[in-house]
């Protein structure tokens, strides 16, 4: 009898973990599919609080996905050198978004714009990283 309650309580353990590894690395691409339609949104504004209103989307994504462990990733330890890795990249973005609204709030959306093709580079760049 204790047999048949351990297999099937070992069983919903295991589907339980996986399930929650799988969980963990939805959220990044919840996250990175945010930051993509902020993207979107921000090269789209014609007005200062538009283009302010996506940037702080955008920096609220960032921010949650660095907080977050990227698929094959979900087990590694803090000091884990692509976890640090694919933080690190993270924070470039967050630097750059932060550079860009600061130039939005100063009126500056020309420049702006030209300074969030960075963005771009800087996303391109993080999974090229990331892939090696």
């Amino acid at each position: 009898m204790t047999t048949k309650r351990i297999l099937p309580t070992g069983i919903l353990l295991l589907t339980l973990m996986l399930s929650n590894m799988v969980v963990q690395a939805n959220e990044v691409n919840v996250y990175m599919n945010a930051i993509t339609m902020s993207y979107a949104r921000f090269n789209a504004a014609q007005t200062v609080a538009d283009a302010s209103k996506a940037l702080v989307s955008m920096r609220t994504a960032a921010v949650a996905a660095r907080a977050q462990k990227p698929y094959g990733l979900t087990n590694a330890a803090t000091n884990n050198l692509k976890l640090r890795l694919y933080q690190s990249e993270i924070d470039k973005l967050i630097a750059e978004i932060d550079k860009t609204n600061r130039l939005v709030n100063a009126g500056k959306m020309a420049q702006a714009k030209m300074e969030g093709k960075k963005l771009l580079q800087l996303r391109d760049e993080g999974h090229a990283a990331m892939k090696r």
